[in-house]
């Protein structure tokens, strides 16, 4: 029986039989005084053994419990919540993703938001702590950014819950702290902002118990104790709501180019937001114009009044600081090339550890796929900031040119198709590499130029491999930046400007006489620098000799490449690769000059010098053939020129690959072949693969492409008239 039904039976009963003996006694016409000596008697005898039997425990009740230490109620909040900032984005997607962690356990639930510095997490820890303090449900509010701010804060806590006894060290706090949490019966918010040490956390975090614990940290590594929600930056709406409420204005389109500058990292937004508020207020264009011009740790240091600790380079570089050498050395690498992103085949596989801890640190992420790593925007402004002072951005830019050369110049030409759009990547983050190094115009030290020119060496490569797949629209660019480069790094003189000279005429090969004088300038140059008859003047030359043929006038071609071939036999061994070259250009200039049997008896001397030298299948070999095959069509010799075309592709596509550029020339050829054997249905096929086939592998603004497409639809046009 409850103690309070007890209680009321031991106070009733008595007073019941009290009343009814004073009622009788009057009744009965008895005297005052012994009427009161009856009521008396009959409400003590049966009073003081029902007070005793109230006031006995229950024996399956147990004992009642001692009283534990200190009385004092649990406090509502211990440690300071950040208060709401300005503005405040309440990211309903990601707070709903924290209450789903919590909701789906009932016991011990630990969720930690992660990502980089001045994303916005411990804002979005303090509001679900606000909500919670709202709700009723006590909240203590630890920093742990170091060790000695942790300890500081289980010392707090423990000492406001009654807990902490005088002698007790840091390990005695810490399990006193998660033994109450474990104990506990209602629920209760811990908050472990700014984390970096799992370790060092961890004997505080409760395995049981109704206590939820909410971390806040940039260390992925925390997987292992928590359940993860990524906070990413600002959503562009995110962004433009935020910007508009902080600033009472309506800037729209106005914000956008901001917003993807600062990268939509909300505490780059927040002192961005302060500036513009001013007093003097600024517009959004000026503030850009202020920010491009002025070291992130200037223009975005914290402002007075910010909730945030920090400025945006300060926090990024305490996150730079916990990382090892060669980590920060990668992250030197990533910052200097291209935003677009970095493929791990180019960084080799001796950076798996490093990566990993970049990412752990949240300065890198990751494509879906996990073959890219990506540097955020401000994070790259800073690191490179810092190099800049430091005097260690030209050493930065040359390591990481270093490691595109080695990843470029290993590309044989016969892979170079296979390895195209690595080859392109490359060229991506080279011109990166070359914008950093201008940027350093005004440094003339000899580290600067020496990451000049491993750049340069790293862009010529590209151009080379782009030349040798027929790509003038993408080689060209590159191949000028290249000869103006080292024009301005060495002088118009130097041996190596020279050859970027003849490599830009090389890439601009088009039929124009553009061609023909930027080889003449090469080859009077490395006349006056190298002398007459030195290799690469006979070779340029020779080549400005054949653009002639390339550009209609093959007549004129054939005097020259007599000439030139004169003074090249004269100078040079049978086999010297110069020579050959010439070889090929006069009995290429022979058939389109009208003289085809000519050319044909120079090919297959050149052939049979080829196979000698190199052997039957390689690919110049090859490429020498299909010349022959050419010639037999030009000499109306199409069933000949027709097996010669079938047997280079098929060992072309046997040796190289069926979609190597070299093998679709051939094709493309045979197609024609076809066509003029009469044998258009063949050809119309032929047409279409190769055209297929081009456009896949070169894409369709390339003048091959758009050759064998034109080639496609004259045949159709002809099967239809036919």
């Amino acid at each position: 029986m409850p103690r309070w039904l007890k209680v009321v039976i031991a106070a009733v009963v008595p007073s019941l039989a009290g009343v009814m003996a004073w009622w009788i006694c009057a009744a009965g016409g008895v005297g005052l005084d012994i009427t009161s000596i009856v009521v008396g008697l009959v409400v003590l005898f049966p009073g003081t053994p029902l007070a005793i039997w109230a006031g006995q425990t229950d024996p399956k009740a147990g004992p009642l419990p001692a009283p534990k230490g200190d009385p004092r109620p649990v406090p509502a909040v211990i440690g300071e919540v950040p208060r709401e900032p300005k503005a405040f984005q309440s990211r309903s997607e990601l707070s709903e993703r924290v209450h789903q962690v919590f909701a789906a356990r009932h016991v011990a639930a630990v969720c930690a938001l992660v990502e980089g510095r001045g994303v916005g997490k411990t804002q979005l820890a303090a509001a679900y702590a606000r909500h919670c303090i709202d709700q009723g449900i006590p909240v203590a509010w630890l920093h742990a950014e170091t060790i000695e701010q942790l300890h500081g804060s289980a010392d707090q806590m423990a000492a406001e819950l009654g807990l902490r006894g005088d002698a007790d060290d840091a390990a005695t706090v810490a399990r006193k702290v998660r033994s109450w949490l474990q104990e506990r019966r209602e629920p209760y918010l811990v908050v472990a902002d700014n984390a970096t040490d799992p370790d060092v956390l961890a004997p505080l975090l409760p395995s049981h118990g109704r206590a939820r614990v909410l971390i806040s940290t940039n260390d992925h590594s925390f997987e292992r104790l928590a359940t993860l929600v990524t906070v990413e930056q600002f959503s562009q709406d995110e962004t433009v709501r935020y910007l508009s409420t902080r600033l009472g204005t309506s800037g729209g389109g106005g914000f956008r180019p901001l917003a993807e500058e600062l990268d939509r990292l909300p505490l780059a937004l927040a002192i961005a937001a302060a500036t513009l508020a001013g007093p003097p207020r600024l517009s959004c264009d000026a503030y850009l114009v202020l920010l491009r011009a002025t070291p992130i740790e200037v223009v975005l240091a914290r402002p007075r009044g910010e909730p945030y600790p920090r400025g945006v380079s300060q926090a990024i570089m305490l996150s730079v600081g916990e990382i090892g050498p060669a980590a920060a050395q990668l992250l030197g690498k990533l910052s200097v090339l291209s935003t677009s992103g970095v493929g791990l085949d180019l960084l080799g596989p001796r950076t798996e550890t490093a990566l990993a801890e970049l990412g752990a640190r949240s300065l890198v992420t990751f494509s879906r796929d996990d073959t890219t790593a990506f540097v955020h925007r401000l994070v790259r402004r800073a690191v490179r900031d810092q190099a800049e002072r430091d005097g260690t951005l030209a050493a930065m830019i040359e390591s990481a040119a270093r490691r595109l050369r080695v990843v470029v110049e290993d590309v044989a030409d016969q892979d170079t198709w296979r390895k195209f759009p690595m080859i392109m990547a490359v060229a991506d983050h080279a011109a990166a590499l070359w914008e950093a190094v201008e940027q350093l115009h005004d440094d003339e030290s000899a580290q600067v130029r020496a990451a000049a020119e491993v750049v340069l060496h790293v862009r010529q490569a590209v151009a080379n491999h782009l030349i040798y797949l027929n790509d003038q629209v993408r080689a060209v660019p590159i191949a000028e930046a290249v000869a103006l480069g080292r024009e301005k790094l060495l002088g118009a003189d130097h041996p190596d400007t020279l050859t970027a000279l003849h490599n830009l005429a090389h890439a601009s090969e088009d039929g124009s006489l553009q061609a023909t004088a930027l080889y003449q300038r090469a080859e009077a140059e490395r006349a006056r620098t190298l002398g007459d008859d030195h290799p690469d003047t006979l070779w340029s030359r020779a080549c400005a000799a054949f653009s002639y043929t390339k550009a209609g006038r093959a007549s004129e071609a054939l005097t020259l490449l007599d000439q030139v071939l004169a003074n090249q036999e004269r100078v040079l061994a049978p086999g010297h690769a110069t020579l050959l070259g010439a070889r090929f250009f006069q009995a290429c200039t022979k058939v389109e000059a009208g003289h085809p049997e000519e050319g044909i008896m120079s090919f297959r001397r050149l052939i049979a010098d080829h196979e000698r030298l190199f052997g039957a299948d390689h690919p110049e070999t090859l490429v020498i053939k299909g010349q022959l095959a050419s010639a037999y069509k030009a000499a109306a010799r199409t069933d000949e020129a027709v097996h010669m075309y079938e047997h280079v592709a098929e060992r072309q596509a046997t040796v190289l690959g069926a979609d190597h550029p070299d093998t679709l020339i051939t094709r493309h050829g045979l197609a024609a072949a076809y066509e003029a054997a009469g044998r258009t249905e063949d050809a119309l096929i032929e047409y279409e693969q190769v055209a297929n086939r081009l456009e896949a592998v070169m894409g369709p603004e390339q003048k091959l492409t758009k050759t064998a497409r034109d080639d496609l639809e004259r045949a159709r046009r002809t099967l239809r008239q036919r």
